[in-house]
């Protein structure tokens, strides 16, 4: 017999829409509870997914001693994550938590103790590998017809901060004043990305910047990635108009709005902003490269259901609590480095 697993949802606020979507996807889940500090968030979402009354609570503390619930997905603050995964770890529920994973480090490592302390799985609901483009480089890097591979560069660039003039018009207006802004929102999906393609490196260099003069943080940074047998770069900004021409349009208006090139000695593969994705070979010829034409919302179905196959099969996850310190543990040093600038002349 299939098991069923149910799940409550904590934090109701603008990313809430795709997990709810994800966990639908799923034929083996049942959301059971819904919880919130705002009821009338809590009354909107209930009326949107055709909740009971008896399903909304306004303190996951009540919500959780709820003996049916198995799951907590964590979709509220990055402030708050160490305390809702407190909640639920203590309560013997296994946790999908959100991103970014927590302000600190010493939260992040927390999280990942309070849930080994109690015997539950951690997971962190990092969507960004498991889009379409994404898995297809990964296939191609793991076909080997690359060779070995040199150089890599992830460039993402969206026009976004110059536009937070006006908070009304934000979906998450708490961005204005973050002090770290671009590489801790951001960051952890291009870090995850680019370790699920080419793995640990051995150390980093990196630069940030504040562009907009509507935030406290940062909206620009540089990071290089460096290994013994090649070096990567991630390039990205909030405050760049380049990926905003109609020529990186996708069919139905979508924009990756992420240009990535990897070398190797025997091909490079280049995936375009328009999401086209090309092999050139030595000799001249170009191939392309096979990729799905989905929405986003396919990336996080997938991420839902690796949770869940890890819960029944006892597997790791792939972004698991202890993994994904590793991403948390670059970023961190990526604006401890980027502080530092040394002069020249």
């Amino acid at each position: 017999m299939v098991r069923q697993w149910n799940v409550c949802m904590v934090g109701m606020g603008y990313w809430s829409d795709v997990h709810f979507q994800a966990w639908g996807s799923l034929s083996n889940v049942r959301i059971a509870a819904i919880a919130d500090r705002n009821p009338p968030k809590l009354a909107k979402k209930a009326q949107m997914y055709r909740l009971t009354d008896d399903q909304l609570y306004t303190s996951l503390h009540e919500a959780v001693q709820h003996p049916d619930i198995d799951i907590v997905d964590v979709i509220t603050r990055p402030d708050t994550h160490l305390e809702m995964v407190e909640i639920a770890a203590r309560a013997g529920k296994h946790v999908l938590c959100q991103k970014p994973f927590a302000p600190t480090m010493e939260e992040c490592r927390r999280m990942v103790a309070i849930c080994q302390e109690n015997g539950v799985r951690l997971m962190v609901a990092e969507g960004w590998r498991w889009q379409g483009h994404y898995l297809a480089m990964k296939r191609v890097l793991d076909s080997g017809v690359l060779g070995e591979v040199s150089y890599a560069k992830i460039s993402a660039k969206w026009f976004f901060t110059p536009r937070f003039d006006d908070p009304a018009k934000m979906t998450q207006p708490y961005f204005r004043d973050m002090e770290r802004l671009l590489l801790y929102e951001m960051g952890p999906h291009y870090i995850d990305s680019y370790r699920s393609l080419f793995g640990e490196p051995d150390g980093i260099t990196a630069v940030t910047k504040r562009v907009s003069p509507h935030i406290k943080g940062d909206d620009l940074a540089i990071v290089i990635f460096h290994h013994t047998a090649m070096t990567g770069m991630l390039e990205a900004s909030w405050a760049s108009r380049e990926f905003r021409d109609g020529s990186y349009t996708l069919p139905g208006g979508e924009n990756l709005m992420e240009y990535v090139v990897i070398e190797g000695s025997e091909a490079t593969l280049r995936l375009n902003a328009d999401g086209e994705m090309l092999l050139l070979r030595t000799d001249g010829t170009v191939e392309q490269i096979p990729r799905p034409q989905e929405a986003f919302q396919e990336s996080h179905n997938r991420l839902h259901q690796h949770f869940i196959d890890g819960i029944e099969s006892g597997l790791p996850f792939v972004t698991s609590g202890e993994e994904y310190l590793k991403t948390m543990e670059i970023i961190e040093a990526a604006y401890q480095v980027g502080k530092k600038v040394e002069r020249i002349g």
